[in-house]
Protein backbone atom coordinates (compact mmCIF):
# COMPACT_ATOMS: atom_id res chain seq x y z
CA UNK A 1 0.00 0.00 0.00
CA UNK A 2 1.60 3.79 -0.83
CA UNK A 3 0.63 5.96 0.66
CA UNK A 4 0.25 10.03 -0.30
CA UNK A 5 3.46 12.09 0.28
CA UNK A 6 3.32 14.05 3.57
CA UNK A 7 2.56 17.42 3.74
CA UNK A 8 0.20 17.64 0.92
CA UNK A 9 -3.51 17.94 1.80
CA UNK A 10 -6.15 15.84 0.65
CA UNK A 11 -8.57 17.70 -0.89
CA UNK A 12 -12.32 17.24 0.80
CA UNK A 13 -15.32 17.37 -1.10
CA UNK A 14 -18.37 19.07 0.28
CA UNK A 15 -21.78 17.88 -0.42
CA UNK A 16 -24.05 20.57 -0.30
CA UNK A 17 -27.78 19.58 -1.34
CA UNK A 18 -29.38 22.85 -0.78
CA UNK A 19 -30.19 25.01 -3.93
CA UNK A 20 -28.46 28.49 -3.76
CA UNK A 21 -31.68 30.00 -6.12
CA UNK A 22 -35.37 29.06 -7.52
CA UNK A 23 -36.53 26.24 -8.46
CA UNK A 24 -38.38 25.96 -11.36
CA UNK A 25 -40.75 23.33 -12.34
CA UNK A 26 -43.14 23.51 -15.15
CA UNK A 27 -47.28 23.06 -14.43
CA UNK A 28 -50.12 21.98 -16.65
CA UNK A 29 -52.69 23.70 -14.29
CA UNK A 30 -53.20 26.21 -11.40
CA UNK A 31 -54.51 23.39 -9.56
CA UNK A 32 -51.28 21.62 -9.68
CA UNK A 33 -49.48 24.66 -8.76
CA UNK A 34 -51.02 25.13 -5.61
CA UNK A 35 -50.74 21.18 -4.17
CA UNK A 36 -47.09 21.58 -5.09
CA UNK A 37 -45.07 20.78 -1.64
CA UNK A 38 -42.85 23.74 -1.32
CA UNK A 39 -39.75 23.57 0.26
CA UNK A 40 -39.35 25.22 4.04
CA UNK A 41 -35.82 26.51 3.43
CA UNK A 42 -35.59 27.41 -0.24
CA UNK A 43 -36.34 30.63 -1.72
CA UNK A 44 -39.48 29.26 -3.35
CA UNK A 45 -40.86 27.43 -6.27
CA UNK A 46 -41.19 28.92 -9.81
CA UNK A 47 -43.74 26.98 -11.62
CA UNK A 48 -44.50 28.45 -15.15
CA UNK A 49 -47.82 27.22 -16.79
CA UNK A 50 -46.85 27.46 -20.71
CA UNK A 51 -50.33 26.39 -22.01
CA UNK A 52 -52.79 28.93 -20.24
CA UNK A 53 -50.05 32.00 -19.83
CA UNK A 54 -49.58 32.09 -16.47
CA UNK A 55 -46.29 31.92 -13.72
CA UNK A 56 -46.95 31.16 -10.45
CA UNK A 57 -44.91 31.32 -7.40
CA UNK A 58 -44.75 29.30 -3.71
CA UNK A 59 -42.76 29.60 -0.84
CA UNK A 60 -43.43 29.23 2.59
CA UNK A 61 -43.78 32.36 5.28
CA UNK A 62 -41.97 31.10 8.16
CA UNK A 63 -43.91 33.82 9.66
CA UNK A 64 -47.18 32.92 9.11
CA UNK A 65 -46.28 29.06 9.33
CA UNK A 66 -47.95 28.79 5.82
CA UNK A 67 -47.25 28.92 2.67
CA UNK A 68 -47.42 31.81 0.18
CA UNK A 69 -49.09 31.53 -3.49
CA UNK A 70 -48.45 34.02 -6.34
CA UNK A 71 -50.03 33.85 -9.44
CA UNK A 72 -48.83 36.17 -12.88
CA UNK A 73 -50.16 36.05 -16.05
CA UNK A 74 -47.99 36.70 -19.45
CA UNK A 75 -49.22 39.77 -21.52
CA UNK A 76 -48.09 40.68 -24.67
CA UNK A 77 -46.23 44.14 -24.90
CA UNK A 78 -48.90 46.72 -25.53
CA UNK A 79 -48.91 47.14 -29.81
CA UNK A 80 -48.87 50.53 -31.12
CA UNK A 81 -51.99 52.31 -31.98
CA UNK A 82 -52.07 53.55 -34.99
CA UNK A 83 -52.06 57.44 -35.43
CA UNK A 84 -54.95 59.16 -37.07
CA UNK A 85 -54.64 60.46 -40.30
CA UNK A 86 -54.50 63.94 -40.31
CA UNK A 87 -57.07 65.72 -42.63
CA UNK A 88 -55.49 66.70 -45.84
CA UNK A 89 -57.27 70.11 -45.92
CA UNK A 90 -55.24 71.66 -43.34
CA UNK A 91 -52.17 73.40 -44.45
CA UNK A 92 -48.80 71.98 -43.15
CA UNK A 93 -46.67 74.38 -41.26
CA UNK A 94 -44.36 76.49 -43.29
CA UNK A 95 -41.34 78.24 -41.02
CA UNK A 96 -40.58 80.02 -44.27
CA UNK A 97 -43.57 82.60 -43.75
CA UNK A 98 -42.05 83.24 -40.28
CA UNK A 99 -38.79 83.57 -41.42
CA UNK A 100 -39.74 86.28 -43.56
CA UNK A 101 -41.62 88.20 -41.06
CA UNK A 102 -38.37 88.14 -38.81
CA UNK A 103 -36.68 89.89 -41.41
CA UNK A 104 -38.94 92.42 -42.18
CA UNK A 105 -38.85 93.31 -38.63
CA UNK A 106 -35.39 93.57 -38.25
CA UNK A 107 -34.91 95.64 -41.48
CA UNK A 108 -37.78 98.17 -39.88
CA UNK A 109 -35.93 98.32 -36.28
CA UNK A 110 -32.57 98.11 -38.09
CA UNK A 111 -33.68 101.12 -40.17
CA UNK A 112 -35.21 103.20 -36.60
CA UNK A 113 -31.69 102.60 -34.99
CA UNK A 114 -30.16 103.91 -37.90
CA UNK A 115 -32.11 107.27 -37.82
CA UNK A 116 -31.50 107.75 -33.95
CA UNK A 117 -27.81 107.33 -34.60
CA UNK A 118 -28.16 110.33 -37.65
CA UNK A 119 -30.14 111.84 -34.87
CA UNK A 120 -27.77 112.20 -32.37
CA UNK A 121 -25.17 113.10 -34.54
CA UNK A 122 -27.06 116.26 -35.49
CA UNK A 123 -27.40 117.19 -31.96
CA UNK A 124 -23.74 116.87 -30.50
CA UNK A 125 -23.06 119.47 -33.11
CA UNK A 126 -24.16 122.22 -30.64
CA UNK A 127 -22.50 124.87 -27.68
CA UNK A 128 -22.39 121.45 -25.78
CA UNK A 129 -20.37 119.47 -28.25
CA UNK A 130 -17.82 121.72 -28.51
CA UNK A 131 -16.77 122.03 -24.64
Amino acid sequence: MINPPTGQPQAQTLVNNQNAGYVCRPVTSREEAVASQVDFLGPGTIMPDFSHGMIYFKRFNPNSGGAEFFDFSVQRPPQAQPQPQVASSAPAYDPREDIEGLRNEFSVLRGEMDEMKKAGQKRTGGKAAEQ
